[in-house]
Order: structure tokens, then C-alpha cells, then sequence
């Protein structure tokens, strides 16, 4: 059990990116310094990144990541970077359930947080993002500065509330876990470019 357990927290860290990361950055495995010293990068698929990170945290969001604004709003990013991206060409094998069913927890996402449901994606992931950097340097005004505008429904300081304690979000956690099956299936044909 114990051996598990720690398995799954490696697993958990290991498609976590650092608060205030753009998703289309991915996880890099080697420090970009040493990578371009050596003339090779190595890192995550970000898309793939952001969809295991999704569905590892929003199994179990309360537990996961009640407490830790931060993290929330990293997570929250990658889902609509993810739900974006999976509709685009490279991933023409894909079940069209899958990018139905992550509309539906993008919709659930964007319901809990206070996000319009009409809001372009690229200002909520960049919202979200800079609220993320913010959060984890101990900036609370630039936090609420960068959850304001036309793209979200509440005002700044009940989304970050909401963050804090992140509520349940199945529908997202559901969709997540569907979207990463689908991208791991070893017959689905998917022509997925990098």
C-alpha cells in the first residue's frame, strides 16, 4: 500500500508543472541550461502534460489541491490549454467524444471558477497562468489583477476563495481521464505531430 502510494504522488509530480508556466512549455526533463550545452532538449508533449496533470488532480481535487491557490490555477490552465488543443489536426484520431467530453468539464471548470463560458481560451490560460506565478510569489494583488476583465464572470478575490478550496470538479476529472486513455491507445491510428 505504502509502495502505491508513493508511486502515485511520483506520478503526480512528475506531470506537475510549476505555478506560472505556460502550458504549451511542458515539463522539461533536463535544465534548459544543460540541454542547450548538450544540443538536445528533452521534455513532456505538453498537450499529454496537461491532460495526466488534469486528471491526476481533479480525481480528487478537494484533497488534492484544497489549500494551494497556486497549484489550482496551474491545473485550471492546462485543462483549457489541453481542451484546445486536442481539436486541433494533430490529433485527428481521437475520439470526437473525447474533445466533447472536455468541453463539458471546461464548461464545469469555467461554471466553478467564475470564467464566461464564451471567453476565449488563450486570455483564461494566460489569466490563469499569471494568477498561478502570482500566487506562489506571495502577490495576492497581482493575482486578482490577472483574474480581472471581460473574461471572467466574478470578481478576482471570490475565484482566488474558490481556488483555495477547490470544490469537486468530476465532469473535468471524468473527461481528463478519458482524453488521456485515448491519447495512450495503441490502435487509435492518431496522427499526432509534436
Amino acid at each position: 500500500m505504502r509502495r502505491s502510494l508513493l508511486a502515485a504522488t511520483v506520478l503526480v509530480a512528475a506531470c506537475t508543472q510549476a505555478p506560472g508556466t505556460p502550458p504549451e512549455r511542458g515539463i522539461g526533463v533536463l535544465p534548459p541550461s544543460l540541454g542547450a550545452e548538450m544540443g538536445i532538449s528533452f521534455g513532456s508533449n505538453p498537450v499529454y502534460t496537461a491532460v495526466q496533470s488534469a486528471r491526476a488532480y481533479y480525481a480528487d481535487a478537494p484533497a488534492r489541491l484544497g489549500g494551494n491557490p497556486a497549484l489550482a490555477a496551474q491545473v485550471a490552465a492546462q485543462y483549457e490549454y489541453a481542451a484546445a488543443e486536442l481539436k486541433e489536426l494533430r490529433f485527428v484520431g481521437l475520439s470526437p467524444l473525447t474533445t466533447i467530453r472536455m468541453d463539458w468539464g471546461r464548461e464545469e471548470l469555467r461554471d466553478v471558477l467564475g470564467v464566461r463560458r464564451d471567453a476565449p481560451t488563450r486570455p483564461v490560460v494566460e489569466g490563469f497562468v499569471r494568477a498561478a506565478r502570482a500566487l506562489s510569489e506571495g502577490n495576492r494583488p497581482a493575482a486578482e489583477a490577472a483574474l480581472s476583465g471581460p473574461h471572467f464572470a466574478r470578481p478576482a478575490p471570490l475565484i482566488l476563495a474558490t481556488l483555495a478550496q477547490m470544490p469537486p470538479v468530476p465532469k473535468a476529472g471524468v473527461a481528463a481521464a478519458a482524453a488521456e486513455a485515448d491519447l495512450n491507445r495503441p490502435d487509435s491510428g492518431r496522427r499526432i505531430v509534436p
